[in-house]
């Protein structure tokens, strides 16, 4: 039996990640972030995203725009290529 690799991935450039570049990888329920650009295999969209205190705002190639409550207080100013690594 084959087993599926479903890993999202999050590629960023901006501040407020702990560095410049940083990529995010979701796998199922468990979530982490490296240091560095690495672009996904498979490319699903493009974002632009600026979250300042607990508001999230968020322009992106799939969803358009959309306002997001957090629980933490942030600041990041992101753009972000999001895919698949398959």
């Amino acid at each position: 039996m084959k087993k599926i690799n479903n890993k999202e991935i999050f590629a960023e450039v901006g501040f407020g990640n702990g560095s410049f570049l940083s990529t995010e990888i979701e796998e199922g329920d468990r979530e982490y972030r490296v240091i560095g650009f690495l672009i996904p295999k498979k490319v699903e969209g493009f974002y632009f995203r600026f979250w300042v205190f607990k508001k999230v705002f968020v322009v992106s190639t799939l969803n358009g725009f959309e306002i997001i409550n957090k629980r933490k207080n942030k600041l990041k100013l992101l753009f972000g290529i999001r895919g698949r690594e398959k």
